[in-house]
């Protein structure tokens, strides 16, 4: 009797978990699914405040100032309370780094500020189907580690590599620089800039300060323009740079936005959580027992 009375509870644990099973797994589909759609319509709307684009906070970096001295870099780890490291590119810990190009011929070069452009229209944004990302109304890009679930479409979707994944950490999220938007005295390394490569403030202002230096050397500046200004819709970190944008890693962009970068990324992921939710309920299938199945 107590073996029969096993049995029988036993086969309805199985009955009530494997029809759970499948009510979630058809709800993380669902959901998933719902959750892709909105987010690849969403378009970043919540940059559509009431501050014109010409009032946001913004970064102007002059590379001709630009002297590799590093003190941004420091800045950044102090006010950010980053660990020390020695990298090659942005990480967990390091939101901005200044790196060097040099010519094969060795006859030009110029350092490059890298760091969170904060787009316009960002493309990580729209690709995070959780609104881990945000696009402020005052013009940074900020990002909720609280929402975030890991799933790395915001690196994916960056056409300039920006979002960093923190391997370092047990539970491991992006990180990234926020334009230190909370800071009274503005970003941390343009305050630590002393041969004045970056400079802080509105972004139309900043517009005219780059025009006036364009205008006063017009053969110093490649094509006598603003990286930022219009392409891909624009950024709030502008770029002045002697050498061609491309050479100094920059990616080669219309003055169209790209947010599709990001949809595109945000709409595979409902398939793929789904898939695997599918994946599981057969798998879990194939190992019940043919009494079971009846």
């Amino acid at each position: 009797m107590t073996k029969k009375t096993n049995n029988t509870c036993n086969a309805s644990t199985s009955d009530i978990s494997r029809r759970d099973f499948l009510k979630v797994a058809g709800a993380v589909t669902g959901g998933l699914a719902a959750a892709g759609t909105m987010a690849s319509t969403a378009l970043a709307s919540s940059g559509d405040g009431n501050i014109p684009l010409e009032d946001q906070k913004a970064l102007l970096y002059d590379a001709t100032y630009c002297v590799g001295c590093r003190e941004c870099e420091l800045a950044c780890k102090e006010d950010n309370r980053l660990k020390e490291e020695d990298v090659d590119d942005l990480s967990g810990n390091t939101f901005t780094l200044i790196k060097l190009y040099q010519s094969e011929d060795g006859m030009e070069s110029s350092f490059r500020k890298y760091q969170c452009m904060h787009c316009v229209e960002p493309a990580c944004v729209i690709s995070c189907p959780v609104g881990a990302l945000e696009k402020s109304d005052e013009g940074p890009v900020l990002y909720e580690p609280l929402k975030c679930i890991g799933c790395r479409y915001c690196m994916q979707a960056c056409p300039y590599g920006v979002p960093a994944y923190d391997w370092s950490e047990a539970y491991p999220l992006i990180a990234k620089c926020d334009l230190c938007y909370d800071r009274a005295d503005g970003p941390a390394c343009a305050t630590a800039c002393s041969p004045g490569a970056l400079i802080s403030g509105k972004r139309g202002d900043l517009l005219k300060i780059a025009e006036e230096r364009i205008k006063a050397n017009p053969d110093k500046y490649y094509e006598n323009r603003v990286f930022g200004e219009h392409d891909g819709d624009g950024t709030s970190f502008l770029i002045l740079s002697a050498v061609a944008f491309d050479k100094i890693g920059l990616p080669p962009l219309t003055e169209e936005s790209i947010p599709e970068l990001g949809s595109t990324a945000t709409k595979a992921v409902p398939y793929i959580f789904g898939g695997a939710a599918g994946f599981m309920a057969l798998a879990y299938r194939a190992t019940m027992t043919a009494e079971e199945r009846q």
